[in-house]
């Protein structure tokens, strides 16, 4: 129930956060998302949400503690690149838990980067499933199978 209904509101706000910011600004368009949960939901499930459904990436937050956030989690691939947000623990860091990642965002247009042969004419524009940016990600196939399952509980 809840941790459901705050993913997607992480969702939408990741969005309009992104769609928000201007790629071309001379700060640079960058955009950092944190929250002070833990939950896999919540956070590098979101962002593989947003690199999915927006021209942006990781990049390096600078930060040189916390631990590397999940690329993998109970069977769900994320995007490789998720290893450069940070998972902050109480156990470990002697402080409140919470998440923290860097985006930059590549384009003002809305969806995910084109794929390079539909950027010259050469292609249809269809990403290969599992794919995020040309890279390997969650797929939004794994969205509908992640839906199915929280709504069999």
């Amino acid at each position: 129930g809840d941790i459901k209904r705050c993913a997607e509101l992480q969702k939408e706000l990741i969005l309009a956060a992104i769609d928000c910011c201007d790629a071309n600004s001379k700060h640079g368009g960058v955009i950092v998302f944190s929250t002070c949960t833990l939950t896999v939901e919540e956070n590098e499930a979101t962002i593989d949400y947003a690199l999915r459904r927006r021209h942006v990436k990781i990049v390096d937050a600078g930060l040189d503690f916390g631990v590397p956030a999940f690329t993998r989690f109970r069977g769900k691939n994320f995007h490789p690149s998720l290893s450069m947000a940070r998972r902050f623990y109480p156990h470990i860091h002697n402080m409140d838990g919470f998440f923290v990642c860097k985006l930059k965002k590549l384009s003002n247009a809305k969806g995910p980067k084109p794929e390079p042969a539909a950027a010259d004419g050469k292609g249809d524009g269809q990403k290969s499933k599992g794919m995020v940016n040309g890279e390997e990600g969650l797929s939004d196939e794994d969205d509908e199978e992640e839906e199915d399952e929280e709504e069999e509980e």
